[in-house]
């Protein structure tokens, strides 16, 4: 996974890595330094952020570059602060942008949300978030944005150079396969609930129970403030009447989504948790084998099974109050006939499917269907220390309720990615 350049790196500066702060107050005086800027916006962050180092440094075992990488990411969130507080300082007016009532695409991970996100993302008339946005909201130079933004070449360009001194040959087409994303795509938006320091996200880059423990007992209501905030500055530049957002996540957290978002509307993707599970270790294993050489597949396995049937609880209890909001998208329908599937999806929006539309569905899929192939995302539950016969009981309930493989038996998406026992192998999933 990692390039010899990253290994090269390890080894020969085995010795600085303590010496890599991810002291909080530390890595903020540094983010006021090197942006010149001194408001952080409303206190509240510090305690997630706090939490979070201490996690990582109890549990995460980074190695050196690895380090950096996190540093690098606490510093940008903390930026990322800096830098929107200034821009409604200096355009006070954004404060009274309106933010459409978004359209959330959620679920459980690697169940489909991404091909979702994306096939929906190419109707022009759905403002979706691209990746350039998320990572950096508010234009360096604090004016509305218009025409081509520096952000995005900017982007782009730290992408292909990260890529390429940090993963291998190998490491980049795995990455690839699991979950591929450029600058100018849309992307799901958990980098603007990084810079609340209040996503789980931060716990795929590196092992941190303490923070998701932490997480999970938190109101989430601050960071969705927070969050619409930053899609002010964004709708600003690019006014909409429709918003599309995705995060599998959320599921976990629509109640204090509902605070902020009141007429929000939720697309649930359901996909055979066995598959989802499997799908979702290797992803996890994948960004991790980035900044640490101390994994732990069979702690990866159960953080994962935990969080999942974590996430369909809270889930299902968000929706018995408020079920008219929620429409169930099954992965299986979406991935055999997925402009059948939107069709449904816009009817029950009231969205209107124009022939333009359609055209730029199709364009989508075919263009989708050409890059991932030759792509594998390879897995197996047996990698985590995980089996079908043991977590079947687990997920039956919820199986049962939406009719997914597990109730029968857990089969992958083809004949030929299916273990002796069902289990998932192999798959080629676009999550």
């Amino acid at each position: 996974m990692q390039s010899r350049l990253v290994r090269v790196i390890n080894r020969a500066g085995v010795w600085m890595g303590p010496r890599i702060s991810l002291d909080p107050r530390r890595l903020m005086e540094q983010a006021r330094l090197a942006t010149g800027l001194e408001d952080f916006g409303r206190s509240g962050f510090e305690a997630g952020l706090g939490v979070l180092v201490d996690s990582w440094e109890s549990e995460a075992r980074f190695h050196l570059v690895g380090r950096l990488l996190a540093r690098r990411e606490l510093l940008r969130c903390l930026a990322n602060r800096l830098q929107v507080e200034e821009y409604f300082r200096r355009n006070p007016e954004t404060a009274s942008v309106p933010v459409p009532d978004p359209v959330i695409v959620t679920g459980p991970p690697r169940s489909g949300t991404t091909l979702l996100h994306r096939l929906l993302a190419a109707d022009p008339a759905n403002r979706t978030l691209r990746a350039w946005e998320l990572f950096a909201p508010a234009p360096r130079d604090f004016a509305p944005a218009r025409g081509d933004d520096p952000r995005l070449a900017a982007l782009a360009r730290g992408m292909a150079l990260r890529r390429k001194l940090l993963l291998s040959a190998a490491g980049r087409k795995a990455a690839k396969a699991a979950h591929h994303f450029e600058a100018g795509e849309p992307e799901e938006c958990s980098p603007l609930l990084q810079d609340s320091f209040c996503t789980e996200i931060f716990a795929l880059h590196g092992r941190a129970d303490r923070y998701v423990g932490w997480l999970r007992e938190q109101d989430w209501t601050p960071a969705f403030g927070y969050h619409r905030k930053q899609i002010q500055i964004l709708t600003a530049a690019q006014p909409a009447s429709r918003l599309v957002l995705k995060h599998p996540p959320y599921l976990g957290h629509l109640d204090d989504l509902f605070r902020v978002y009141p007429n929000a509307r939720v697309l649930w993707l359901h996909r055979d948790p066995l598959e989802v599970v499997a799908s979702g270790c290797s992803l996890c294993a994948t960004a991790r084998a980035i900044r640490t050489d101390a994994l732990d597949p069979g702690h990866i396995g159960a953080s994962i099974v935990n969080g999942t049937l974590w996430r369909f609880g809270r889930g299902m209890r968000s929706r018995a109050l408020a079920p008219d909001r929620f429409l169930d998208v099954w992965y299986r329908d979406l991935t055999r006939n997925p402009l059948a599937a939107v069709a449904r999806i816009y009817k029950w929006l009231g969205f209107p499917l124009t022939a333009e539309a359609e055209r730029a569905f199709m364009d989508y899929l075919q263009r989708n269907r050409k890059e991932r192939s030759g792509l594998r995302h390879e897995y197996a539950l047996e990698e985590f220390g995980l089996d079908a016969a043991t977590l079947r009981p687990m997920f039956r309930d919820y199986c049962e309720r939406f009719q997914l493989g597990s109730a029968r038996a857990a089969v992958a998406p083809d004949a030929a990615s299916a273990g002796p026992d069902g289990s998932p192998r192999n798959a080629n999933d676009d999550a």
